[in-house]
């Protein structure tokens, strides 16, 4: 298993459904499209991720006891929590 991390502590939102929006603008609008990578032109692949994060341990401690704070978690599964979700792979 990899030990690999990463460098800088960002969390993605994947949305599918800015794909599927994508690909079907596409579909429709272009209809004469070149194979291979000829598409990449026509549509802006950055407009598929909406969001990004970028919280340091600190922030995300302070943002979760703001929102979260019915909730006690120690700052070592804190730690766990926010190492999943921010820095690995």
């Amino acid at each position: 298993m990899s030990r690999s991390y990463k460098k800088i502590p960002c969390c993605k939102d994947y949305n599918r459904g800015m794909k599927k929006r994508a690909n079907r603008h596409l579909r429709r609008n272009y209809l004469d499209i070149p194979s291979g990578r000829a598409y990449k032109k026509l549509f802006c692949s950055y407009d598929i991720c909406d969001y990004k994060f970028l919280n340091s341990f600190n922030s995300y401690k302070k943002g979760w006891s703001k929102y979260n704070g019915n909730r006690k978690y120690s700052d070592k599964e804190l730690y766990k929590m926010w190492y999943k979700d921010y820095k690995m792979k």
